[in-house]
């Protein structure tokens, strides 16, 4: 009786377990997809209302470099060419 009982209790959990993963993934699927950029902010954890601004570029680059900084920028590459070797 009690093998009866406890296979009873097992049957109707492994059910109610189907029911509960199968149930929701129908409605799921059938639910249109987000947008990429929508998606990409809830993922983030950003809200998705907020517009997105574009960070402002930054312009570092110089004209010139000065002959010191070039040679150091040479004795770099120099070393790097060395341990690919």
């Amino acid at each position: 009786m009690t093998q009866f009982l406890v296979g009873v209790i097992v049957g109707a959990s492994a059910a109610g377990l189907i029911a509960i993963v199968v149930g929701p993934s129908r409605r799921v699927r059938a639910e249109k997809p987000l947008d990429r950029d929508v998606e990409t902010k809830l993922l983030l954890g950003r809200d998705p209302d907020d517009a997105t601004i574009p960070p402002e570029p930054v312009a570092e680059h110089r004209g010139q470099y000065s002959p010191e900084e070039l040679a150091e920028l040479r004795r770099i590459g120099n070393q790097r060419r060395r341990r690919r070797k």
